[in-house]
């Protein structure tokens, strides 16, 4: 952090964490935000995803894919769907994506034994399938396949699923903490609800299955969002207008970072 001649942040969280936790100097930090493949992840039929999945046509489908970590509380998830079925009345499914493990039956992984208790106690274990590790070509057909994506961690840096899942046309539903704050945009890409609580969540679940043309919606917006600030396209602009404009203040001995004269300027991710 002392060395580097300018430092990028992926999200404001992120700068926030590099002053408080290493002194770095703000005025030496820009944010870059991680992006997707445009190629990779696009809006699919919905439909047609769920048959080559052999997801349920008509159910109201949750996914929730990441890490298999307590941090990601995928527990919430499934609490909340819970109270989706008992208190709404929405018959819905909650497909988790993620673990050690491709083989769909294979709860080897730690987390993934808690969380199917914590399914058994909620009373939802029917409705919660748990897919194993599935390979990135194959993470548009999940996406594309369900009405809403959910990602509820009490701390997340950045957090690229909630921006994938936009740039396949879904509405998010994201906890409000880390780089989720600021790449959902409450009302308008999804909702923003608070981590570790699965009735805030299990509300907004069961208003967004009441009104699909608006889950839809949020998903248009989502996907423009998406590809105005989100494609690698961007990120590498970014990165080399930043890295440019770090070489012409060194070359005119504008900058105090410690260095030998001759190198190149420094830039840290």
């Amino acid at each position: 952090m002392r060395h580097a001649d300018r430092l990028i942040a992926e999200c404001p969280q992120d700068l926030d964490d590099l002053i408080g936790h290493y002194g770095a100097d703000p005025a030496k930090i820009a944010i870059v935000p991680c992006g997707f493949d445009a190629r990779e992840l696009s809006p699919m039929d919905k439909f047609a995803a769920r048959l080559a999945l052999r997801w349920e046509r008509g159910r109201f489908s949750i996914l929730q894919l990441g890490r298999m970590v307590p941090r990601k509380g995928v527990d919430n998830v499934i609490r909340a769907l819970g109270l989706l079925q008992a208190r709404y009345g929405v018959p819905a499914k909650l497909y988790v994506v993620g673990g050690d493990a491709q083989n769909p039956g294979d709860l080897s992984t730690p987390e993934l034994l808690r969380l199917h208790d914590v399914a058994e106690a909620a009373g939802v274990a029917d409705a919660v399938e748990f897919c194993g590790r599935r390979d990135r070509a194959q993470l548009a057909l999940f996406y594309g396949a369900c009405d809403v994506f959910v990602t509820t961690p009490w701390y997340e840096p950045f957090g690229i699923t909630p921006v994938e899942a936009m740039a396949c046309a879904r509405p998010v539903v994201g906890s409000a903490v880390g780089g989720i704050r600021s790449t959902v945009v409450d009302g308008k890409t999804g909702f923003l609800v608070p981590p570790r609580d699965p009735e805030a969540l299990a509300g907004r679940l069961a208003y967004l299955a009441a009104h699909p043309s608006t889950a839809q919606r949020f998903g248009r917006n989502g996907r423009r969002r998406a590809q105005q600030m989100f494609t690698w396209g961007r990120v590498a602009a970014e990165v080399d207008r930043i890295y440019a404009d770090a070489c012409r203040a060194r070359d005119a001995g504008r900058t105090d970072a410690v260095a030998n004269p001759g190198d190149e300027a420094l830039v840290a991710k």
